[in-house]
Protein backbone atom coordinates (compact mmCIF):
# COMPACT_ATOMS: atom_id res chain seq x y z
CA UNK A 1 0.00 0.00 0.00
CA UNK A 2 1.22 3.86 -0.78
CA UNK A 3 0.46 6.48 1.25
CA UNK A 4 1.48 9.93 0.39
CA UNK A 5 1.41 13.33 2.45
CA UNK A 6 1.17 17.28 0.82
CA UNK A 7 2.24 20.30 2.66
CA UNK A 8 2.37 23.77 0.92
CA UNK A 9 4.78 26.02 1.43
CA UNK A 10 4.75 29.72 -0.26
CA UNK A 11 7.07 32.24 0.87
CA UNK A 12 7.37 36.26 -0.41
CA UNK A 13 10.98 37.26 -1.20
CA UNK A 14 9.93 40.64 -0.19
CA UNK A 15 8.19 41.87 3.25
CA UNK A 16 5.54 44.33 3.46
CA UNK A 17 8.29 46.82 5.06
CA UNK A 18 10.28 46.40 2.21
CA UNK A 19 7.23 47.17 0.00
CA UNK A 20 7.22 50.57 1.64
CA UNK A 21 10.25 51.29 1.53
CA UNK A 22 10.60 51.07 -2.19
CA UNK A 23 7.82 53.35 -2.84
CA UNK A 24 8.71 56.16 -0.05
CA UNK A 25 11.79 56.05 -2.37
CA UNK A 26 9.71 56.46 -6.17
CA UNK A 27 7.83 59.25 -3.79
CA UNK A 28 10.58 61.16 -2.13
CA UNK A 29 13.59 60.49 -5.29
CA UNK A 30 13.95 63.73 -7.47
CA UNK A 31 15.42 64.47 -10.83
CA UNK A 32 16.01 67.36 -11.89
CA UNK A 33 16.15 70.30 -9.26
CA UNK A 34 12.72 72.51 -10.23
CA UNK A 35 15.09 75.26 -9.31
CA UNK A 36 17.08 75.08 -12.18
CA UNK A 37 14.68 73.29 -14.23
CA UNK A 38 11.72 75.92 -14.04
CA UNK A 39 14.26 79.19 -13.65
CA UNK A 40 13.45 82.15 -15.75
CA UNK A 41 16.03 84.70 -15.86
CA UNK A 42 14.61 88.38 -15.98
CA UNK A 43 14.12 90.68 -19.43
CA UNK A 44 17.46 91.54 -20.41
CA UNK A 45 19.95 89.63 -17.73
CA UNK A 46 22.06 88.40 -19.73
CA UNK A 47 25.47 87.34 -17.95
CA UNK A 48 27.28 90.16 -19.74
CA UNK A 49 24.29 93.16 -18.62
CA UNK A 50 24.49 91.14 -15.23
CA UNK A 51 28.15 91.94 -14.38
CA UNK A 52 28.17 95.30 -15.85
CA UNK A 53 26.00 96.93 -13.75
CA UNK A 54 26.69 94.44 -10.57
CA UNK A 55 28.24 96.34 -7.37
CA UNK A 56 30.46 93.44 -6.71
CA UNK A 57 31.79 90.35 -7.89
CA UNK A 58 29.41 87.04 -6.91
CA UNK A 59 30.33 85.68 -3.81
CA UNK A 60 31.55 81.85 -3.57
CA UNK A 61 27.81 81.40 -1.53
CA UNK A 62 25.13 83.39 -2.10
CA UNK A 63 23.20 85.10 0.88
CA UNK A 64 19.73 83.75 1.75
CA UNK A 65 17.17 84.57 3.05
CA UNK A 66 13.21 83.23 3.16
CA UNK A 67 9.92 84.52 2.73
CA UNK A 68 6.23 83.34 2.82
CA UNK A 69 4.62 83.65 -1.29
CA UNK A 70 2.80 87.20 -1.32
CA UNK A 71 2.83 90.10 -3.85
CA UNK A 72 5.52 89.65 -6.29
CA UNK A 73 6.20 93.13 -6.71
CA UNK A 74 5.96 94.34 -3.32
CA UNK A 75 8.23 91.51 -2.56
CA UNK A 76 11.29 92.74 -5.58
CA UNK A 77 10.32 96.70 -4.54
CA UNK A 78 11.30 95.53 -0.80
CA UNK A 79 15.23 94.54 -2.34
CA UNK A 80 15.00 97.16 -5.10
CA UNK A 81 15.40 99.61 -1.48
CA UNK A 82 17.73 97.45 -0.04
CA UNK A 83 19.92 97.84 -3.92
CA UNK A 84 19.13 94.49 -4.81
CA UNK A 85 18.05 93.81 -8.38
CA UNK A 86 16.48 90.97 -9.60
CA UNK A 87 18.34 88.27 -12.27
CA UNK A 88 15.62 85.66 -12.42
CA UNK A 89 13.19 83.74 -10.80
CA UNK A 90 12.25 80.00 -10.04
CA UNK A 91 8.59 78.76 -9.39
CA UNK A 92 6.99 75.46 -9.62
CA UNK A 93 4.58 72.97 -7.59
CA UNK A 94 6.60 69.40 -6.90
CA UNK A 95 4.94 66.38 -5.08
CA UNK A 96 8.62 65.67 -4.12
CA UNK A 97 10.80 66.39 -1.09
CA UNK A 98 12.55 69.96 -2.40
CA UNK A 99 15.92 70.62 -0.50
CA UNK A 100 16.68 74.63 -0.38
CA UNK A 101 20.17 73.26 -1.26
CA UNK A 102 18.61 73.01 -4.66
CA UNK A 103 17.84 77.08 -4.63
CA UNK A 104 21.37 77.59 -3.01
CA UNK A 105 23.11 75.95 -6.40
CA UNK A 106 21.14 77.20 -8.95
CA UNK A 107 22.23 80.87 -6.94
CA UNK A 108 25.25 80.16 -7.49
CA UNK A 109 24.84 78.91 -11.36
CA UNK A 110 23.54 82.18 -12.32
CA UNK A 111 25.89 84.63 -10.23
CA UNK A 112 23.42 85.70 -7.19
CA UNK A 113 24.83 87.66 -4.33
CA UNK A 114 21.36 86.63 -2.32
CA UNK A 115 18.45 83.95 -2.79
CA UNK A 116 14.96 84.26 -1.69
CA UNK A 117 13.42 81.45 -1.15
CA UNK A 118 9.91 81.24 -0.86
CA UNK A 119 8.42 78.83 2.49
CA UNK A 120 6.86 75.99 0.45
CA UNK A 121 3.24 76.55 0.11
CA UNK A 122 0.67 73.74 0.58
CA UNK A 123 -1.47 73.41 -2.18
CA UNK A 124 -3.50 69.76 -2.11
CA UNK A 125 -2.86 66.10 -1.80
CA UNK A 126 -3.28 63.08 -4.56
CA UNK A 127 -4.34 59.92 -3.47
CA UNK A 128 -3.91 56.65 -5.97
CA UNK A 129 -2.80 53.12 -5.67
CA UNK A 130 0.93 51.76 -6.58
CA UNK A 131 0.86 47.81 -8.27
CA UNK A 132 4.04 46.30 -6.65
CA UNK A 133 4.35 43.13 -8.19
CA UNK A 134 7.02 40.44 -5.95
CA UNK A 135 7.98 37.13 -7.17
CA UNK A 136 7.07 34.54 -5.08
CA UNK A 137 7.74 30.79 -4.88
CA UNK A 138 5.96 27.35 -3.94
CA UNK A 139 7.72 24.19 -2.79
CA UNK A 140 5.56 20.71 -2.17
CA UNK A 141 6.75 18.36 -0.12
CA UNK A 142 6.02 14.55 -1.21
CA UNK A 143 6.66 11.53 0.91
CA UNK A 144 5.64 8.11 0.13
CA UNK A 145 6.11 4.04 1.34
CA UNK A 146 5.63 1.43 -1.20
CA UNK A 147 5.54 -2.53 0.26
CA UNK A 148 6.34 -5.31 -2.04
CA UNK A 149 6.05 -9.05 -2.14
CA UNK A 150 8.72 -11.52 -2.89
CA UNK A 151 10.25 -14.82 -2.38
CA UNK A 152 12.39 -13.38 0.30
CA UNK A 153 9.50 -12.07 1.77
CA UNK A 154 8.00 -8.60 2.31
CA UNK A 155 10.00 -5.59 1.32
CA UNK A 156 9.10 -2.28 1.97
CA UNK A 157 10.63 1.37 0.12
CA UNK A 158 10.66 4.69 1.73
CA UNK A 159 11.07 7.93 -0.72
CA UNK A 160 10.72 11.73 -0.62
CA UNK A 161 10.45 14.31 -3.37
CA UNK A 162 10.51 18.57 -3.67
CA UNK A 163 8.66 20.42 -5.88
CA UNK A 164 9.17 24.20 -6.64
CA UNK A 165 7.00 26.46 -8.69
CA UNK A 166 8.21 30.15 -9.27
CA UNK A 167 5.33 33.02 -9.97
CA UNK A 168 4.79 36.55 -9.00
CA UNK A 169 1.86 38.37 -7.09
CA UNK A 170 0.83 41.47 -7.18
CA UNK A 171 0.00 43.89 -4.33
CA UNK A 172 -1.98 47.58 -4.91
CA UNK A 173 -0.39 49.82 -2.19
CA UNK A 174 -2.44 53.21 -1.59
CA UNK A 175 -0.40 55.93 -1.60
CA UNK A 176 -0.73 60.04 -0.85
CA UNK A 177 1.22 62.38 -2.37
CA UNK A 178 1.21 66.28 -0.88
CA UNK A 179 1.45 68.65 -3.26
CA UNK A 180 3.25 72.07 -2.66
CA UNK A 181 4.36 75.71 -4.54
CA UNK A 182 7.87 76.11 -4.10
CA UNK A 183 10.08 79.44 -5.71
CA UNK A 184 13.29 81.42 -4.96
CA UNK A 185 13.69 84.63 -6.56
CA UNK A 186 17.96 85.40 -7.33
CA UNK A 187 19.13 88.83 -6.94
CA UNK A 188 22.54 91.11 -7.64
CA UNK A 189 23.98 93.96 -5.66
CA UNK A 190 23.43 96.76 -8.03
CA UNK A 191 25.13 99.34 -9.02
CA UNK A 192 22.86 102.80 -8.96
CA UNK A 193 23.68 105.54 -11.27
CA UNK A 194 20.58 107.52 -9.59
CA UNK A 195 19.04 104.86 -7.61
CA UNK A 196 15.71 105.32 -8.33
CA UNK A 197 13.11 102.84 -10.32
CA UNK A 198 10.22 103.89 -12.23
CA UNK A 199 7.12 103.20 -13.35
CA UNK A 200 4.77 104.31 -16.50
CA UNK A 201 1.88 106.53 -15.50
CA UNK A 202 -1.76 104.98 -15.54
CA UNK A 203 -4.74 106.99 -16.80
CA UNK A 204 -5.56 108.49 -14.14
CA UNK A 205 -2.14 109.83 -13.38
CA UNK A 206 -2.26 110.90 -17.18
CA UNK A 207 -5.37 113.05 -16.57
CA UNK A 208 -3.93 114.61 -13.88
CA UNK A 209 -0.91 115.73 -15.70
CA UNK A 210 -2.92 116.61 -18.70
CA UNK A 211 -0.17 114.26 -20.72
CA UNK A 212 0.65 110.77 -21.49
CA UNK A 213 4.60 111.58 -20.96
CA UNK A 214 6.01 111.02 -17.47
CA UNK A 215 7.00 108.03 -15.05
CA UNK A 216 6.33 107.85 -11.16
CA UNK A 217 8.72 106.90 -8.61
CA UNK A 218 7.92 103.32 -7.49
CA UNK A 219 11.54 103.21 -5.22
CA UNK A 220 14.49 104.43 -4.22
CA UNK A 221 17.70 102.62 -3.24
CA UNK A 222 18.61 103.79 0.44
CA UNK A 223 21.75 106.47 0.06
CA UNK A 224 21.56 106.58 -3.62
CA UNK A 225 21.92 109.95 -5.19
CA UNK A 226 18.56 110.37 -5.48
CA UNK A 227 17.86 109.41 -1.65
CA UNK A 228 20.12 111.82 -0.27
CA UNK A 229 18.71 114.78 -2.43
CA UNK A 230 15.28 113.50 -1.31
CA UNK A 231 13.34 112.52 -3.80
CA UNK A 232 10.45 110.47 -2.78
CA UNK A 233 8.27 107.41 -3.76
CA UNK A 234 5.55 108.57 -5.89
CA UNK A 235 6.76 111.47 -7.24
CA UNK A 236 6.23 112.18 -10.59
CA UNK A 237 9.11 112.72 -13.40
CA UNK A 238 8.13 114.67 -16.21
CA UNK A 239 11.79 116.25 -17.19
CA UNK A 240 15.79 115.69 -16.82
CA UNK A 241 17.41 118.86 -17.90
CA UNK A 242 14.15 120.66 -19.50
CA UNK A 243 14.11 117.13 -21.72
CA UNK A 244 10.66 115.39 -21.35
CA UNK A 245 10.41 111.86 -20.05
CA UNK A 246 8.57 109.93 -22.12
CA UNK A 247 8.47 106.40 -20.46
CA UNK A 248 10.24 104.04 -18.30
CA UNK A 249 12.47 102.77 -21.34
CA UNK A 250 13.15 106.66 -22.00
CA UNK A 251 14.16 107.82 -18.42
CA UNK A 252 16.68 104.89 -18.08
CA UNK A 253 18.28 106.01 -21.35
CA UNK A 254 17.95 109.57 -20.56
CA UNK A 255 19.79 108.79 -17.30
CA UNK A 256 22.59 106.10 -18.84
CA UNK A 257 23.44 109.03 -21.08
CA UNK A 258 24.22 111.57 -18.26
CA UNK A 259 26.95 109.31 -16.59
CA UNK A 260 28.88 111.36 -13.62
CA UNK A 261 26.72 114.57 -14.40
CA UNK A 262 24.85 116.66 -12.16
CA UNK A 263 21.22 116.60 -13.75
CA UNK A 264 18.25 118.81 -12.84
CA UNK A 265 14.99 116.49 -12.42
CA UNK A 266 11.51 118.16 -12.91
CA UNK A 267 8.84 116.23 -10.61
CA UNK A 268 5.18 117.07 -9.43
CA UNK A 269 4.55 116.58 -5.83
CA UNK A 270 1.07 116.32 -4.99
CA UNK A 271 0.27 118.81 -7.43
CA UNK A 272 3.48 121.10 -6.31
CA UNK A 273 6.23 120.92 -9.32
CA UNK A 274 9.91 121.05 -7.55
CA UNK A 275 13.27 120.63 -9.28
CA UNK A 276 15.78 118.71 -8.00
CA UNK A 277 19.33 118.73 -8.69
CA UNK A 278 21.24 115.14 -8.89
CA UNK A 279 24.77 114.00 -9.17
CA UNK A 280 24.44 110.99 -11.51
CA UNK A 281 27.02 108.32 -10.96
CA UNK A 282 29.22 106.77 -13.24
Amino acid sequence: MTSMGQGPVRMRNLSMHALLAIITSFVITGCASGYKEFYTPSSGATPEEISANRASTPPATPLVERSAFGDADQIVDRYAKRGYVIIGESHFNSGERVSEEDALEQGKAVGADLVLVYLPKYTGSITSSMPITTPTTSTSFTSGSANAYGPGGPVTAYGNATTTTYGSTTTYVPITVNRSDYGAIYFVKGRFRLGVFVRNLNDLEKQLLQTNQGVVVRTIVDDSPAYKADVLVGDMLVAIDGEKVSNEEGFTKMIAARRGQAVRLALIRNGTPLLKTVQVGK
